[in-house]
């Protein structure tokens, strides 16, 4: 069954079958050639899959990010990252990367904070000489930190898959998303010259001032969630709906947001949540027949034949991870694992936060690598840029982020540290 079940998952890929149909599908195979199972199962599954109140939180956060990107905000912090860091070598690069890390914290989505910021800062850094393989970098690699720093979507449905508490794992991508950011602006200074940056004249004490109260409104917004979570006011999901609300709100008032372009928002919202719910009822179909199949005690009983080590265990399921996440989007390829992992993540003591927040670094990585690389291929296209000559200009950061992940799966306090402060 689970021969029928990979094979036929390959062949519906190679034929450009979306990768939520083809787990989907694959499985019906599996299920209808291989084994006595019931077809009845598939719908089962579909349906378990995404009864979860916690899934309730991604529409949510999905609909706040895009209000919140309708609404100006994105210039606005952009303005505020320049005003802070601009005067640095390679300005323009320096604001890029903060800019990111506070979109981040708006959306949760590499690909909304890559095309929020982007658009704003490809422009401009072309006009200010800045080579287009640079930009790119600098730009797409940032945006690796949208799943990381809370509010993350790629988080909930970790949490979502392994019963994890979800504000745990919002505050554990803190520390990592700050070190991991701080690095990729070391790395924009050092390449700052090849790159062709200057650095810009120093904002004055009342621009500075001008462009934080300007931006003050979209940083409350990062403040409610983690501080209503931390306070117990309200749950992640709830947080996702008075984000929602309090853009929807702060774009009235900036009178950005009309009745036809409210309702096109809401369409692409919609979208792109059901795009990521049925990747995910697909992945829950796909992953429950390996698991019936054996697969998940098969996958426990191969990592006790190469190790007694929960650190050696841990190295082995990052290479996987790192593996499958090169030809397989994050949230499709963690859905497929997670229910598989589960058992020896148990066996070997390892917390499933701290994994979890290692596996979503990893998995990410793989939106910038070859051969597929679709993070780094949008990036490529906002920029009028070919892929193949964005790689070697990208490798360092590659490189950073590859070792603030394998810090975050070996190193416990950099996750579990903040929620064992800010949760007791």
């Amino acid at each position: 069954m689970i021969a029928i079940l990979l094979v036929s998952f390959v062949v519906l890929l190679v034929v450009g079958v979306p990768i939520a149909f083809a787990m989907g599908l694959s499985a019906v195979i599996a299920i209808a050639f291989g084994s006595d199972l019931s077809l009845l199962i598939v719908p089962q599954r579909l349906y378990a899959s995404l009864d979860s109140f916690s899934l309730l939180a991604i529409p949510l956060f999905v609909v706040a990010g895009e209000l919140m990107s309708t609404g100006g905000i994105t210039q606005r912090i952009v303005d505020f990252s320049r005003a802070g860091v601009g005067h640095l070598k390679g300005g323009l690069a320096q604001a890029n990367v903060v800019a990111n890390m506070f979109m981040a914290a708006l959306s949760g989505s590499a690909v909304a904070d890559l095309v929020a910021i982007g658009s704003v800062m490809f422009p401009a850094m072309e006009k200010e000489g800045y080579r287009k393989d640079y930009s790119v970098a600098i730009t797409a690699c940032a945006a690796l930190l949208g799943p990381i720093i809370p509010p993350s979507i790629v988080a909930v449905i970790y949490g979502s898959l392994t019963g994890a508490p979800i504000g745990a794992l919002f505050i554990a991508g803190i520390i990592p998303g700050l070190i991991a950011g701080l690095g990729i602006m070391i790395l924009a200074r050092l390449l700052a010259d090849r790159g062709g940056a200057k650095a810009m004249p120093r904002a004055s004490w009342g621009a500075f001032g001008r462009a934080g109260a300007s931006a003050a409104p979209a940083l409350m917004v990062p403040l409610i969630i983690v501080g209503g979570i931390l306070g117990g006011v309200f749950t992640p999901t709830e947080a996702g709906a008075i984000a929602a609300l309090y853009a929807l709100f702060y774009g009235i008032a900036r009178r950005r947001h009309s009745i036809a372009g409210t309702y096109q928002l809401l369409s692409d919202a919609a979208l792109t949540t059901a795009t990521a719910l049925l990747t995910l009822g697909g992945a829950a179909a796909f992953s429950y027949v390996l698991i019936s199949g054996g697969f998940a005690q098969a996958t426990l009983n191969g990592l006790l034949s190469l190790t007694d080590s929960p650190a050696m265990a841990m190295l082995l399921l990052m290479i996987g991870l790192f593996i499958l996440g090169l030809p397989i989007e994050p949230i499709p390829a963690l859905i497929m694992v997670v229910p598989i992992i589960v058992p020896a993540l148990k066996h070997y003591g390892i917390n499933e936060i701290q994994f979890g927040m290692a596996a979503i670094m990893m998995l990410v990585l793989g939106s910038l690598t070859p051969p597929i690389g679709v993070l780094a291929m949008i990036a490529c296209r906002m920029a009028n840029l070919e892929y193949g000559k964005s790689i070697l200009m990208m490798t360092p950061f590659m490189l950073w982020w590859l070792a603030v992940t394998l810090l975050v799966a070996f190193v416990p306090a950099l996750t579990l540290w903040l929620p064992s402060v800010l949760l007791k």
